[in-house]
């Protein structure tokens, strides 16, 4: 019986030493190493914003279980685009302690820093992205504030999805404009060629420029998710038939749903 326990540990004391040699034949990769030194800069969190998020008495009733909590981060004047940092959180209750700051930044070499505007949001299906039945709230701070106050208050709508904007004549087409033509315009998803387009408006005794609106209430096919980058297509229509004929004029730009202040130019002649 003692021969076999000491042969147990002697072969336990084998077994250890190959996984240390096993160890050190595999070295963490350089970009943890990066990530673990990051997180260890005593000077990361010099800029962190923290504060409290309530959640406004009257949207008790929007809290789902399948909720998410996420946090953004946005440069002062910059709408679009990928946040500067960004937190999310599963498992939250208002009034709710959090902070963001350098170590959530979504880009190498980005800076958390300066003035910037500070959005918290209740998805209530996970999503990131903002849908109707969320409630959001934001407020402004600068880099490095404390005891920051921001209350979920406002209530996102299906019209928050439309995306606004004018279309224009470039000056070089002005003389193309048909006289009894319509004006179409067509949302698309960005990598999408073929096939009707997601969500379609039809527009006659149009006057340029022309301020529109398209959303989730032009969806062509009903239950279609109105979501995503997409493009845009404004065409003017000599004969009133959405199809693209000779001597239309059109034009492409790319947006994504709740875009404000969109310009759309019609500057290109269909093929004669």
């Amino acid at each position: 019986m003692k021969s076999f326990a000491l042969l147990f540990f002697l072969g336990w004391i084998a077994a250890m030493t190959g996984c240390d040699r096993g160890l050190k034949e595999h070295p963490l990769p350089e970009s943890l190493k990066k990530e673990l030194a990051r997180k260890a800069d005593p000077m990361i969190h010099v800029n962190d914003v923290s504060g409290t998020i309530s959640l406004d008495p009257s949207m008790q009733a929007r809290m789902s279980p399948a909720a998410k909590l996420f946090i953004f981060a946005r440069p002062q004047g910059v709408e679009t685009g990928p946040p500067l940092a960004v937190k999310r959180h599963s498992v939250f209750q208002f009034p709710f302690a959090f902070e963001i700051g350098q170590l959530h930044t979504m880009l190498d070499g980005a800076q958390f820093e300066g003035t910037m505007n500070l959005t918290a949001r209740l998805d209530h299906d996970g999503n990131r992205k903002s849908s109707p039945g969320d409630v959001e709230g934001s407020v402004q701070v600068t880099a490095g504030q404390k005891g920051v106050q921001l209350t979920l208050n406002d209530l996102i709508s299906a019209s928050d999805d439309n995306i606004r904007g004018t279309v224009r004549v470039s000056a070089r087409l002005q003389n193309k404009v048909p006289a009894d033509g319509a004006l179409f315009i067509f949302a698309r998803a960005e990598n999408v060629k073929r096939g009707p387009p997601l969500a379609v408006k039809r527009i006659t005794d149009v006057q340029f420029p022309y301020e529109f609106t398209l959303g989730p209430g032009d969806i062509m096919v009903p239950g279609t998710s109105f979501e995503g980058a997409m493009v845009l297509t404004a065409r003017m229509d000599s004969d009133g038939d959405a199809r693209a004929g000779p001597g239309d004029i059109e034009g492409f730009v790319g947006a994504q749903p709740g875009d404000r202040g969109v310009e759309l130019f019609l500057n290109r002649v269909t093929a004669e």
